[in-house]
């Protein structure tokens, strides 16, 4: 089954052979096999974000389309920080300072925001992080909140490669 939505992945095999390699299925797909069309970065980035990190991956349909390691190093970098974004999003513990509970910019709610961003557009989630960030001040800015600013700034440098990512 193809990658309907930005958040189901596509049929796909682990193969290891001299290097990992990431195979995926695109024979039910009918949009562009490339790791620049949206849709299906964003279905790699899905199941890269599952955990195993492969050093190759292929894309199969009638001419199967291979990429190395340094190609997708944005879609790894962005599958990171959905995975670690995702963990901020899932926690169950809510913070004791019922500002925090409330704020429509809570980081649960911030965290909500931005695994939209990197399911809609992964290939250029990492290179728009400072403008996400100046976007989501500007759209929580009548929250009045003092910690706004840190709160953003942390759900956004979850997963990043200097924050030790993958």
């Amino acid at each position: 089954m193809p990658s309907l939505s930005h958040d189901r992945t596509c049929a796909h095999t682990f193969a290891e052979d001299d290097v990992m390699t990431l195979e995926i299925d695109c024979s039910d797909c009918s949009g562009a096999q490339s790791i620049d069309n949206p849709r299906c970065a964003a279905g790699i980035v899905n199941i890269l974000a599952l955990g195993v990190v492969p050093d190759e991956v292929v894309l199969k349909r009638y001419i199967h389309v291979r990429y190395r390691s340094e190609r997708f190093g944005r879609l790894r970098e962005a599958a990171g920080s959905l995975a670690a974004v995702r963990r901020i999003e899932e926690q169950q513990d809510a913070p004791s300072d019922r500002r925090c509970r409330t704020c429509p910019a809570s980081r649960h709610r911030l965290a909500s925001d931005i695994v939209r961003s990197i399911r809609t557009d992964p290939v250029s989630f990492c290179a728009s992080r400072p403008s996400l960030s100046d976007r989501l001040e500007k759209d929580f800015e009548s929250v009045g909140c003092p910690r706004l600013g840190q709160c953003i700034r942390a759900v956004l440098s979850a997963g990043s490669a200097d924050q030790g990512g993958m």
